[in-house]
């Protein structure tokens, strides 16, 4: 798998957040069978740079992908969005900003239909140093642990653990995420099973102004940012639905539809995404949403427990 890397310079005004989306599609694919996802641009470099990587299928040969992407932006209680870009891969104008994750055969980082994926700290056990090239790969429950599984390297360097993504799962049952395993070894050491499980994380509108609710979560340390789409426990599927936000042709038919939807449903409302992780582990994370004020009016908002808290949640 490639990565495409993709810088945001800040303007006069900090941003808060700032999230790029992207929809990939090979040429020759039809519209509705193209990739999208939605990255964290975390600080990097100096002051006021931020970086987000674009996972890119490998292009077959003689093919490209397309990289359709815009970046949205908080700040100040507001809410913008940038101009569309487009970048290819390959391409002479991307070449810098691309690395692979080797993976042997047909690798095995695909997802489940209808899921992504997410970045992790690559979990060590007790005594693993954080260095040198790690192996990796996943397997279901009830598939045989086997070091074949580990189709995909990355090199560490000298630590510390390198972030990984991994899907948020290889299968789903009821539409909820199942758990799977992450294994991995390096050098000449043992093969490592770690058990990837979910969490349902849940945000209450107790007074029906919530238009729009996101989820960033990570590791405690935030080496790894991501970042949910929130969707209202039983808003109907179609227009109007939370993952279909940032790729609406028409932002403001989408407003429409969504508040249209969220408005047959009395308050107070819940709003609901998964996290993801080693089982065992703390996720921490908190809420960004969009409130409706009574004119109209949308406003940035943030929720968490506290000024510089955050919530946790057991994996």
């Amino acid at each position: 798998m490639l990565f495409l890397r993709r810088e945001y310079i800040d303007s006069s005004q900090h941003a808060e957040l700032v999230l790029l989306h992207a929809t990939l599609r090979s040429t020759g694919v039809a519209e509705a069978d193209a990739f999208r996802c939605t990255r964290v641009a975390v600080p990097s470099g100096p002051p006021g740079r931020r970086v987000a990587y674009v996972p890119v299928p490998e292009p077959r040969e003689g093919d490209r992908v397309v990289v359709r992407y815009r970046f949205s932006v908080v700040g100040g209680g507001v809410e913008s969005y940038s101009p569309f870009y487009e970048a290819a891969v390959p391409s002479d104008d991307v070449i810098s900003d691309l690395y692979r994750v080797p993976e042997e055969g047909t690798g095995n980082l695909t997802p489940a239909a209808g899921r992504g994926y997410f970045r992790l700290p690559l979990p060590l056990e007790e005594g693993e140093l954080p260095s040198g090239v790690f192996r990796y790969g996943f397997g279901a429950m009830r598939k045989k642990p086997s070091p074949e599984l580990c189709r995909a390297s990355v090199d560490a360097g000298n630590g510390p653990a390198p972030i990984v993504e991994i899907p948020e799962a290889l299968s789903v049952l009821k539409g909820r995420p199942m758990p799977y395993f992450l294994y991995h070894f390096s050098g000449n050491g043992p093969l490592q099973a770690v058990k990837i499980a979910c969490a349902r994380v849940t945000l209450a509108d107790e007074a029906g102004e919530v238009i729009s609710a996101r989820l960033l979560w990570g590791d405690q340390a935030w080496r790894a940012s991501n970042f949910s789409s929130m969707e209202a426990k039983g808003f109907p599927e179609g227009p109007g639905a939370a993952a279909e936000e940032f790729f609406a042709k028409d932002r403001d038919a989408w407003l429409a539809a969504r508040w249209a939807g969220l408005s047959r449903k009395k308050a107070p409302r819940v709003f609901e995404a998964y996290v993801f992780g080693p089982s065992g582990c703390v996720v921490e994370y908190c809420c960004q949403v969009v409130l409706r004020r009574p004119d109209g009016a949308l406003s940035a908002q943030w929720r968490n427990p506290g000024i510089g808290k955050n919530w946790t949640v057991t994996i």
